[in-house]
Formats: structure tokens, C-alpha cells, sequence
């Protein structure tokens, strides 16, 4: 799988670059193809069924980490790329939008288009040259524009956002199947840029915090509704995981310097599953993804994890768990597993750490009436104290902390990591449709992170009898 996963991105990169060649790009187009060579890349090893709501535009969508749990019962496909400008989003249309078929588009773009200069009138020729191309393949589909609202660090540039909300909200209003979500009113009945309830919505000068996705989510998804009712539905699969069998995941680079896939099967002939090849230091952002993942004995399941908050990969060089003790961490105890891992740096906090990778994961294809097991190993060598909070929620939500760095914690009371500590939490249910979100936290220090982890279907007498969640 590794090498047809290069060849897809290769592929992806090689037509950019004839495009470009063909017609005069923008330099910062570029700065956009690993990303969407990556879902390209992806999505073409495990696609996705058309229908989905497709949630795209600049950063806003792609730090939206709670996006898919908001949405639960919808099938979504995130597909934002921070920094963007509509000039973008409509030059890679076909990769980010059209080749899904979705059954819904809500796009937030214009913010970076006015922030770099450009009039509310050029904007609103922008969303009319992206709703252009997309209805040439797509003429039913609707379209949900975000309207663009006020944030501390751009509050200079309202005029021109009311622009470009006013000339889009009348468009929509004259045609079918477009639609403007009133966002700028909801922030702008808090009084910017002087409530302290308006800054207190944001991470930063222009990025919402959960509080502020919090009232997104009250204003758009009413909307959606109205027009296109909740589409996911649970199908009992076959290929679930079985009762008693466990799913073994590392997370982590794949370069030599920085991490090493685990082996297909380790030492003790459990079978791993391994995330895409990726360097240190490349980021993976939401709307990732890697499906069908194998169990321990090596049979395909319909398992697969959806990247909801972006991490950063690290490992090796930097303080990665290389000699792991299969006494302290038992099946993770695996070199490789261990070595490398995903962190971020989001606490969430106004003037706090760097929520641009907020760090989440979804667990998909599970059985809503069965209890699982899950371990999760968070681990870097570094004298900082570092502690990372892990929020779990299927049916219900649990919170659990760990230390994954300081000065001498680890077992030999001299290794500055975490190497005997996991986190474990029995009997998750998870939702409805299948479904368990992992969020993580910065508590303490300048990283959180996740090395590994291990799903374990229950047996039957168990899954069937344990109270809770």
C-alpha cells in the first residue's frame, strides 16, 4: 500500500505541475499540493460515497475539530487548507469538491481574499466564479456560503466584509439552491471589538475557539437541516471487529530519520496497522484518513480512523520511546510503535499554545450495541513536564490525563519520558452510528501527543453486561 500511495500523490503533483505549466500559477498555489495530494491520494484508495456533506474553504474548516462529532449523523468530508482564498478553492475544485459528488456544500472563503487586499466586490466575483464551476457538473447540488465575520485581529476590514455578505446573501436569495448562513450577525450582536464575550470566542486574533465553533454550529446546522435531512445511517458489516480481536495502530512518520513502519507483524505475530507514509515534520490534516484497518490476526475489518484535528509527526531524534519494556506497555511495547508519534500544541486557550493543529481523531465502523477497550500511549523524552488530556466520546464522554514528559518519570526514575504509563478505558460505547471521537488537549507544557493505540472488541458475556457507557 505504501508504494501505491506514493505513486497516487507523485501522480497528483505531476498534473499540478503541468497545469501550471500550462497556465502562469501563483506561487502560493504551490504551498497547497502536499495537502491535496495527500486527500487526493487517500481518497482514492478508499473513497467516499457520493452524498456526503462537504465542508471546505480556508483554516476555520480545517480547525474545526469537532466538525464530524457536530455532524454525527450526516456523512461529512472535511476539506479545508488554511490560508486559502477563493482563487485556490476554485483552481482545485475537481480534487476538493466535485470529484466527491456531495450532497451539500458549505463554504467559508473571503476572510484571506480582504485580508490580502482585495475589495468586497472582488470577493463576491470570486464565490460567483466558484458557484460557476461547480454548477458546469454539479447544477442541483445546494451550496451554503458562510457569511464572513468579525474576528479581533481584522475588525478594520468589516466594511468590506459587509460587502461582500450583502452582494452574496442577495445573490442567494435570487437562485436556487444557494444558501447564506448568517454567521456575522450572531458575532456581530456581541458588540466587537470591546466584549470581552467576543474575544472570549477565539484562540487567537482571527481562529475560533470551541466556544465560538459552538455557536457555528447553532446557526448552520438548522440550515443544512432544512434543506438536506441527516444521511448517515448505521449498516450492521460483517467485517467489524470481532468480539475478543483487537486493532493495533502506530501513528508516527515513516522516514528513517524520524520514525519506522511498525512490521506487518510483529515479532509475537500480531498484525499492525500502520498511518500513510508521511515525513517528520509533515503535518496531517483533518478530513485524513485510512480505512479497513486489519486486526491482530490479520483479517480486513470495516475499522477506520477520519483525522478530525490536525497533528504534526515527530519522533526518533526527538525524543521517541526507543527501547519500550513489554512488561510496562504489553502489546504496544513495540519499538517502532513507540519511537515516533502525532502531537500538537492546542489548549484551547485565548494567548495560550498553538491550536493550528487541534489533534483529534474519529474511530468509525464499530458496532453501536458492543463495548470495546481502548489504550492509547502518549510518550516523548523531553525535561519539560508535558501532560496531555484525552477526551473519548461515543455514547457518553470521558476525560483522562497523562504525563507524557518530565524530568526522571519514567520507571527507572532517570528516562525523561513516559514509558510505563497507559491510558486505558474499558467499555466504550460508542455512538449510534458506530462511532468514537478522540480529542487532545494541552494541560501542561508545549506538546501533547499520541504515539499508539489498541482498540479490543469485548467478548460477548462482557459487552452484554457491563453498566455505563
Amino acid at each position: 500500500m505504501i508504494h501505491t500511495f506514493n505513486r497516487l500523490v507523485s501522480r497528483f503533483c505531476t498534473v499540478a505541475l503541468t497545469a501550471c505549466a500550462l497556465v502562469v500559477c501563483p506561487a502560493a498555489l504551490a504551498q497547497f499540493d502536499g495537502d491535496i495530494g495527500r486527500w487526493v491520494a487517500q481518497d482514492a484508495l478508499q473513497p467516499h460515497a457520493p452524498g456526503a456533506i462537504l465542508f471546505t474553504g480556508s483554516s476555520s474548516i480545517r480547525r474545526w475539530e469537532r466538525l464530524a462529532e457536530d455532524f454525527a449523523d450526516y456523512r461529512v468530508i472535511q476539506r479545508g487548507f488554511g490560508g486559502s482564498q477563493f482563487e485556490e478553492l476554485t483552481r482545485y475544485a475537481d480534487d476538493l469538491v466535485l470529484r466527491h459528488r456531495p450532497g451539500a456544500i458549505v463554504v467559508w472563503e473571503g476572510t484571506n481574499d480582504i485580508a490580502s487586499g482585495e475589495t468586497g466586490v472582488e470577493v463576491f466575483a470570486d464565490y460567483q466564479q466558484f458557484v460557476k464551476r461547480v454548477r458546469a457538473e454539479l447544477p442541483d447540488v445546494p451550496i451554503f456560503y458562510v457569511g464572513i465575520m468579525p474576528t479581533p485581529g481584522r475588525f478594520h476590514l468589516e466594511a468590506e466584509n459587509a460587502i461582500a455578505n450583502r452582494r452574496i446573501q442577495a445573490f442567494t436569495a435570487e437562485h436556487d439552491g444557494l444558501y447564506y448562513l448568517d454567521i456575522p450577525s450572531a458575532f456581530q450582536a456581541l458588540n466587537p471589538p470591546e466584549d470581552g464575550g467576543f474575544t472570549a470566542l477565539f484562540v487567537d486574533a482571527i481562529h475560533l475557539g470551541q466556544a465560538g465553533y459552538d455557536i457555528w454550529t447553532r446557526v448552520i446546522r438548522p440550515q443544512i437541516e432544512a434543506v438536506v435531512p441527516p444521511n448517515k445511517v448505521y449498516a450492521p458489516d460483517d467485517q467489524t471487529l470481532r468480539p475478543g480481536r483487537s486493532i493495533l495502530l502506530d501513528l508516527g512518520p515513516s522516514n528513517p530519520e524520524d520514525g519506522d513502519p511498525t512490521p506487518t507483524t510483529d515479532a509475537d505475530g500480531r498484525h499492525w496497522n500502520n498511518w500513510h507514509p508521511a515525513e517528520g515534520g509533515q503535518p496531517v490534516n483533518a478530513g485524513e484518513h485510512l480505512g479497513r484497518l486489519t486486526d491482530t490476526a490479520g483479517e480486513t475489518t470495516c475499522v477506520g480512523i477520519t483525522i478530525t484535528g490536525g497533528f504534526q509527526t515527530n519522533g526518533k531524534a526527538h525524543g521517541g520511546l526507543m527501547e519500550p519494556d513489554p512488561e510496562l506497555l504489553g502489546d504496544l511495547a513495540i519499538p517502532t510503535a513507540t519511537q515516533d508519534y502525532f502531537f500538537c500544541s492546542a489548549d484551547g486557550k485565548l494567548g495560550g499554545g498553538n491550536d493550528d493543529d487541534p489533534g483529534g481523531l474519529m474511530i468509525h465502523g464499530l458496532d453501536p450495541a458492543r463495548r470495546y477497550d481502548l489504550t492509547l500511549l502518549g510518550s516523548r523524552e523531553h525535561s519539560q513536564t508535558r501532560i496531555t488530556e484525552y477526551r473519548v466520546c461515543g455514547a457518553v464522554c470521558r476525560t483522562v490525563t497523562l504525563q507524557t514528559s518530565g524530568t526522571d518519570i519514567g520507571a527507572d526514575g532517570a528516562f525523561d519520558g513516559n514509558d510505563d504509563q497507559l491510558i486505558v478505558i474499558t467499555g466504550v460505547r460508542p455512538d449510534v452510528f458506530g462511532q468514537v471521537f478522540i480529542d487532545l488537549t494541552l494541560v501542561a507544557g508545549e506538546h501533547a501527543y499520541l504515539n499508539a493505540l489498541k482498540l479490543t472488541a469485548q467478548p460477548d458475556e462482557q459487552s452484554n453486561t457491563r453498566d455505563g457507557s
